[in-house]
């Protein structure tokens, strides 16, 4: 037999419903958001980010998790998380202005947020 025919992968991010005729040609698969998900996919990036000490990544994540557990509508999620930390690790920033600043007032907060309402979230 010849050539297998390309896989063709596309994703949604519960952005918008796809119409029904075409999911009925798909293979549905749910990837879950975990905090290993995440650790692997900043692992991969480590050579990138080989300025930032494991000390600012770790608490850089402890703010996303804390992010990602208010009332969001668009929670972020790992192309966020990764952008976040090439911009942090662009200005410098260290783990203890991480740390202390209000979530409202994270370093380059803008990265992972989004959408005005969920702004509006953030400040109250």
């Amino acid at each position: 037999p010849g050539t297998p025919p390309p896989v063709v992968v596309i994703t949604s991010n519960s952005e918008r419903r796809l119409p029904e005729a075409f999911l009925r040609r798909c293979v549905f698969h749910h990837i879950e958001f975990t905090d290993d998900l995440l650790k692997k996919a900043v692992a991969a990036r480590r050579p990138q980010l080989a300025a930032l000490s494991q000390e600012l990544v770790d608490a850089a994540l402890d703010r996303f998790r804390e992010l990602r557990g208010k009332p969001l509508r668009k929670k972020p999620a790992t192309a966020e998380f990764l952008a976040w930390l090439t911009v942090l690790s662009a200005h410098g920033i260290d783990s203890g202005k991480l740390r202390s600043s209000p979530l409202s007032q994270l370093p380059h907060l803008s990265v992972l947020v989004k959408d005005r309402d969920d702004w509006m979230v953030l400040s109250r």
